[in-house]
């Protein structure tokens, strides 16, 4: 069973993304991944994070 997520309020925070599926398969390969952290990072700076 997973375990649930920690909110913090009151201070920054940090969560991490996961890029797998279930039983640990890998989702994303290096393209992919890469993709996908620039998204994010486009994200955080349109959010002004």
């Amino acid at each position: 069973m997973r375990t649930r997520r920690l909110k913090v309020s009151g201070s920054d925070a940090t969560y991490h993304c996961m890029t797998r599926t279930v039983n640990g398969e890998r989702l994303f390969g290096d393209r992919e991944r890469e993709i996908l952290r620039k998204m994010i990072w486009q994200v955080a700076d349109f959010c002004g994070v």
